[in-house]
């Protein structure tokens, strides 16, 4: 590093201490002092190798206490973050982000805007993006960004990136002073707290040989790690996957600048409070407990990171640490689309998990999730069924197998989830030969709004309406699992549900009760019984993926692509339905609508089944999978208390079965013949 530091030091100090950076020398010696003192006052000092910055302290000379501490971190290895940063391989797409980053333009959920500058220069960081959603700020504070400047520095060795990502840590840090919850909330909040020290480790230890990171921002940078610790320390949340992320934010802190004399407490509480999240976050089957795939990863991922970054320091770690993270990396592996997706579920977005669990796989020795991210190209076949029963998240995820092309069925019979929950209940998502055809609508926005309110609610799901309305809220945790209601046996699966916590708007009593049946490798019929006071208008919905070409013939609906997966859905006989195609509907009410992320919505074919009930009622549907066309299907019931006699006719075969509803659903009398 150049030499002649002292007169960047002083222009450091001035602003860590706020004061107008531009002109140094009109600043006082005191004010000067004082700033860089704190950030001295902060270390460790009996450390290896802070002599210098000790002695210089204790002779107040703050311009060579800053040089030492800027030596050292120039020689100082840490095993966590290595200076000498692997040369990732060139990725045209991350350094088109950057050169956008460039010219002040970002994309952040499919939204790409240019920020504004101050008067000043400088960003304008509550910038809320092209939408005014508050989510693009916290983005942008997030300084998602300075991870594809630092990978265009790194892949090109350009230091135009490495100039920007200096020119804006130094902008946010010199005009976003440490604020308490709501003062700045825009800003300052636990989340994008926890992101910065991530992004801000990453760059410091990456960039220690670049010239273009200045003195004046490497020290600002340490100057505000403790403000960064202390939001994350004093005001993270009490629960959710939120308090994950800032408790690795914290040991982050504390990793990557052990220097720091709380450098230690910061990975204490961190690792204290971590383990107790383990268990107030994640039910024995391995759910997180706001049952949102996105948001079980991202949790599981924190939690994960803390283990990753204290295994280079020696640390050791609770054992229930290893045992739940293994858990909830099961219960991805049994969760997992054939085609390496997981489920779309409440607040989620389609995530792509397949190769993590590959990943992870040899990590934890499980030859069985390698077999299922691969479609048995690689590890093992896991022991048992290929369905599986997750009692405690209320979830029955049936399969045929698990090669590309298997059918699999997701059943949500359970809790709402602690939070980002959907009115859901009872929904059923299927896939079969290689793509998603029967599915959740998705979460698509946080912000308030009619939009909102569509995804969320039971109108974006495979469910019940009642005089048009769907499901009110319902218990957001299990306190005991779901017992006998779900059964997997090796010719098929059962699974049943009941939501009675009432439909809004809708006065005096409904419920809705499903029971699914799954011949292995066949089809599924679904059984929806409506318990009613009173006459009603029932609704009954499936939506289909976009990319479905669906047909309506009679009373039958079906996709209908060549050459692909495909459902035909026949409904029971007993009386006819009005049905309805609605694709990309947006009055007299929102329908029709899918979304794969946040901020993302395109037109899905919906189809709406409604009639009318004098009393309650009992219906059923027989879905046929296929490749290209399915087969033609006939379906009849019959109920008796809580046994239904289902006849279904497919193509030249003729099929029976007697399904019991309740708590412990059983087939009673299955039979097959040509």
């Amino acid at each position: 590093m150049n030499r002649h530091i002292a007169v960047t030091l002083i222009m450091a100090a001035v602003a860590v201490s706020l004061v107008c950076a531009e002109d140094a020398a009109g600043v006082s010696a005191p004010r000067v002092s004082s700033s860089l003192m704190r950030l001295v006052e902060a270390l460790d000092l009996e450390g290896a190798g802070l002599a210098g910055v000790r002695d210089a302290a204790a002779r107040q000379n703050w311009s060579a206490a800053s040089q030492a501490l800027l030596d050292y971190y120039q020689h100082a290895e840490n095993p966590a973050f290595p200076r000498d940063a692997a040369k990732p391989q060139r990725d045209d797409a991350t350094i088109a982000r950057a050169d956008a980053v460039l010219n002040d333009t970002f994309t952040f959920y499919d939204q790409t805007a240019k920020v504004p500058r101050r008067p000043d220069g400088g960003l304008q960081w509550d910038f809320t993006g092209p939408e005014n959603d508050n989510e693009w700020a916290w983005a942008l504070n997030r300084h998602f960004h300075l991870d594809w400047l630092l990978a265009a520095y790194l892949m090109t060795g350009d230091t135009k990136y490495a100039a920007a990502w200096n020119a804006h840590v130094r902008d946010w840090i010199v005009h976003n002073p440490f604020a308490e919850p709501k003062q700045n909330p825009l800003v300052w909040r636990g989340l994008e707290t926890f992101f910065r020290v991530r992004a801000w480790a990453r760059g410091f230890y990456a960039l220690q040989n670049e010239p273009a990171l200045t003195a004046e921002t490497r020290i600002l940078l340490l100057s505000s790690i403790p403000d960064h610790a202390r939001y994350l320390r004093e005001f993270h949340q009490s629960k959710g996957n939120w308090v994950a992320m800032e408790m690795n934010g914290l040991a982050t802190a504390g990793v990557a600048w052990p220097e720091f004399r709380n450098a230690a407490a910061w990975i204490d509480y961190s690792v204290e409070r971590l383990t107790a999240e383990l268990t107030a976050q994640v039910y024995p089957d391995g759910a997180q407990m706001e049952l949102t795939t996105s948001y079980h990863r991202v949790t599981l991922g924190n939690f994960q990171a803390v283990v990753d970054l204290l295994q280079p320091t020696g640390r050791e770690l609770p054992r229930a640490f290893r045992e739940t993270i293994e858990r909830m990396w099961d219960y991805l592996a049994y969760t997992l689309q054939p085609n390496g997706y997981s489920p779309l579920n409440n607040d989620s977005d389609l995530d792509q998990n397949g190769p993590r669990l590959l990943a992870q796989a040899e990590t934890f020795n499980r030859p069985d999730w390698a077999y299922i991210a691969s479609n048995g190209n690689s590890g093992a076949a896991p022991d048992g069924l290929p369905s599986r029963a997750f009692p405690w998240a209320g979830q029955l995820v049936m399969r045929s197998g698990w090669d590309r092309d298997a059918h699999w069925a997701y059943f949500d019979a359970g809790p709402m989830g602690i939070g980002h929950y959907h009115a859901d209940k009872l929904h059923l998502s299927i896939s079969a030969f290689g793509r998603d055809i029967l599915v959740d609508g998705g979460r698509y926005t946080y912000v308030g709004c009619d939009w909102r309110r569509y995804f969320i609610g039971s109108a974006s799901h495979n469910v019940v309406l009642i005089d048009g309305h769907g499901q009110k809220n319902h218990p957001l945790k299990a306190e005991a699992p779901i017992g006998g209601q779900f059964v997997t046996m090796p010719e098929y699966d059962l699974g049943y549900g009941k939501f009675d916590s009432g439909f809004a708007e809708v006065e005096g009593t409904a419920t809705h009760e499903r029971l699914v049946y799954y011949l292995r490798g066949g089809y599924w019929i679904v059984v929806d019984s409506i318990t009613t006071d009173r006459p009603r208008r029932v609704t009954a919905l499936w939506h289909f993926h976009p990319d479905c070409t669906v047909a309506v013939e009679g009373q039958t609906v079906a996709s209908t692509d060549a050459d692909a997966g495909n459902v035909r859905i026949v409904p029971s006989d007993s009386q006819p339905w009005d049905i309805s195609l609605v694709s990309g509907q947006e009055t007299p009410a929102i329908q029709g609508w899918w979304s794969r992320e946040y901020n993302h919505k395109t037109p899905s074919p919906t189809i709406l089944y409604e009639r009318g009930i004098s009393e309650s009622a009992t219906f059923a549907w027989l879905i046929l999978p296929a490749r290209g066309v399915p087969p033609e299907g006939a379906l009849t019931i019959s109920a008796d208390g809580n046994r239904v006699s289902c006849e279904a006719s497919i193509a030249s075969a003729h099929e029976s079965a007697v399904l019991e509803f309740g708590e412990s659903p059983a087939l009673i009398r299955p039979n097959t013949s040509g």
